[in-house]
């Protein structure tokens, strides 16, 4: 029984750790050195507007550049430490050729690993899993995925009329 209290001991300092770093750690600047970072891979973004306070970051009318060739337009973001979420995406350029151009929202939790999304592409829940170091997702395709896209559906495996993808990190 003493590794219990051990266990609920370290649970609880691993949540207050969390919840004091997201309280005084400047959201500027991390949302700052995230763009720094994929500059370095050649990401870059332009933004209308920006705004952070003491729980995060959000960002409107922000356009995504990939080695100057534009990528995406997205209407809002919102950086939280225990979420991030994009609304009203319209893919452009290469990733338009890819799969349909209109994403109404995507939601990324980063402590539980799960992922949603939905589009003109259908709709697609996934999850990370930090410790397996895996990527799952689960694509429920729409008819003009299915039609149009089909060359990208090729990167998924097939069960029970869902698509599936895995890739490990």
């Amino acid at each position: 029984m003493i590794w219990v209290k051990r266990l609920l001991i370290g649970l609880a300092a691993l949540v207050v750790w969390i919840v004091l770093v997201s309280l005084f750690v400047s959201k500027e600047r991390l949302c700052n050195l995230a763009m720094q970072e994929a500059a370095r891979a050649q990401v870059t973004f332009c933004y209308e507007g920006r705004r952070s306070s003491p729980i995060g970051c959000d960002t409107t009318k922000m356009r995504v550049n990939y080695a100057h060739s534009p990528v995406a337009q997205i209407a809002s973001l919102t950086v939280r430490p225990w979420r991030l979420e994009a609304d009203g995406i319209k893919l452009q350029g290469i990733a338009a050729s890819l799969m349909p151009a209109n994403i109404r929202f995507v939601r990324f939790d980063p402590l539980s690993g799960k992922v949603r999304a939905e589009g003109d592409f259908g709709t697609l829940n996934g999850e990370l899993s930090w410790p397996k170091r895996r990527l799952t997702l689960r694509l429920k395709a729409s008819p003009l995925m299915r039609r149009d896209f089909a060359q990208s559906l090729r990167y998924f495996s097939v069960k029970n009329g869902e698509y599936i993808y895995v890739a490990a990190f």
